[in-house]
């Protein structure tokens, strides 16, 4: 939940005057971690993008290329980075899963990445 401005001055105010953490959370329900975090830093973060540290944008489209088929956790293995980087990864690329719709012989279906022209 976000809570406006005003709202969080109002409480950092009561902080600076003395009124404890439990009596905060007792009288507004903001949990004392919350309030320290305010404390830190007023206003919330606009954005959550991280930037590509480890990752490399040509060389994971260079293993989708490669390795069309590949799980999260090959991918991860193979470009030294955690699974979760790289679904968030294949997120911003705006790379789709798609399921192919000819069943191989063993009758199990393959997953095909997807870049998206252009």
């Amino acid at each position: 939940m976000t809570y406006p401005i005003q709202f969080r001055k109002k409480i950092l105010k009561c902080k600076s005057e003395g009124v404890s953490y439990r009596k905060l959370y007792k009288r507004f329900g903001i949990s004392p971690t919350t309030i320290r975090r305010w404390e830190k830093q007023l206003e919330p973060k606009k954005t959550k993008n991280t930037p590509w540290k480890k990752l490399s944008k040509e060389g994971l489209k260079k293993d989708i290329e490669q390795y069309p088929d590949s799980y999260h956790y090959e991918r991860a293995a193979r470009l030294g980075v955690s699974k979760t980087r790289i679904f968030n990864a294949l997120k911003s690329l705006d790379v789709t899963y798609k399921k192919n719709t000819k069943s191989s012989q063993s009758g199990s279906r393959k997953k095909i990445y997807v870049l998206p022209q252009g």
